[in-house]
């Protein structure tokens, strides 16, 4: 790897929470992959980062019990930006991809202080050693943060990039306008909802794997994922506090809709969730994302609906009233492999 290095703690203090957490002594710039024993520097970067989010928190990152490294990158005796790799074996090649149900990772950084030239160039440097090292991967895939938007230096070095959409409400203290702001038939189903009696309840992740299932099934799809993955993640965010499975259910306990939701004190993300296609006119599905802008308000600023560029799975989440957000898709793959891509439905 070619790869310059670290630092040990510097008495330069520029963030107090950084800075507490440097406690290892490295050599002095560069970048290379963090050892579990310095995760504490990672979380506390991915705390005040922008980009940073709770699926890429350490916790997170173990939980997926896979070859999962954070390459780091220091400067002046300190962790000032990073990004986390997911690594399998796919037909006998090594794949750097997102793992599933993992919405965004990508490069994360420290926020940049001073004229815009200096933030413009300082965030240059830093995505194009990134960039050169990551360019000795023959697959790579992922999808980068929405804050982030500059990606020349990848495009520099041979990367590929697919604009991608998804709606969020960047801010969730006034429901009542978000109320407002809804679509009428959305409105209606929600009431249509509370009128026949549905609740929404906490739940097992196991309940919102097997009503996704059933969602995936009448599409003649199988579940992208499996149940133990899922279960897997969900223990990890409720012992961390930082998230919990939901159903909206009916007077004789059916199960009408059910969803996964993790949190940080910035962003919640709805991550994976399903509807019994045979209850859904009931309007299960939208009183349940309500429920959820409500969970969300007393946690975190912003929800994410986490969602898809599928053409219905928009037309559902935009009735919400929430804003269009672009991000980017970063990819660097071999010229046969992208059809194969496209198919597997990887891309």
């Amino acid at each position: 790897m070619t790869t310059a290095s670290i630092l040990r703690p510097s008495s330069r203090r520029r963030s107090t929470l950084l800075d507490a957490a440097q406690t290892v002594p490295q050599p002095k710039h560069g970048l290379r992959y963090l050892t579990p024993g310095e995760y504490p520097l990672w979380d506390a970067l991915v705390g005040v980062s922008l980009q940073g989010n709770v699926l890429c928190r350490s916790w997170w990152l173990n939980a997926l019990r896979a070859d999962v490294r954070v390459l780091g990158y220091f400067a002046e005796n300190r962790l000032v930006a990073g990004i986390p790799l997911y690594f399998e074996r796919r037909l006998g090649l090594t794949v750097c991809r997102m793992p599933k149900l993992v919405h965004t990772w990508g490069v994360i950084m420290e926020p940049i202080e001073g004229k815009n030239v200096t933030v413009a160039s300082r965030e240059i440097e830093i995505l194009t050693a990134f960039a050169k090292e990551l360019a000795n991967q023959r697959f790579f895939i992922q999808s980068f943060h929405p804050t982030l938007l500059n990606w020349l230096p990848f495009y520099w070095n041979g990367f590929r990039q697919m604009t991608y959409f998804g709606y969020v409400f960047e801010n969730l203290t006034n429901l009542d306008k978000i109320w407002e702001q809804m679509d009428g038939s959305v409105r209606q189903n929600i009431r249509k909802a509370e009128k026949k009696g549905i609740t929404v309840v906490p739940c097992s992740s196991t309940l919102v794997s097997a009503t996704a299932e059933k969602t995936f099934k009448h599409q003649h799809k199988s579940l992208p994922y499996s149940r133990e993955y899922l279960s897997q993640i969900y223990s990890a965010a409720k012992e961390n506090g930082a998230g919990e499975c939901f159903a909206a259910i009916d007077k004789e306990g059916r199960t009408h809709a059910a969803t996964f939701l993790v949190w940080d004190r910035k962003r919640a993300y709805n991550l994976a969730s399903g509807s019994d296609p045979e209850l859904r006119s009931s309007g299960a599905e939208s009183f349940l994302l309500w429920h959820l802008f409500g969970v969300t308000a007393d946690r975190a600023e912003a929800f994410d609906f986490a969602g898809s560029v599928v053409q219905r799975i928009e037309r559902f989440e935009r009735g919400f009233g929430a804003t269009l957000v672009p991000y980017n898709r970063i990819l660097k793959l071999p010229g046969p492999l992208q059809a194969y891509c496209a198919l597997m439905g990887i891309l």
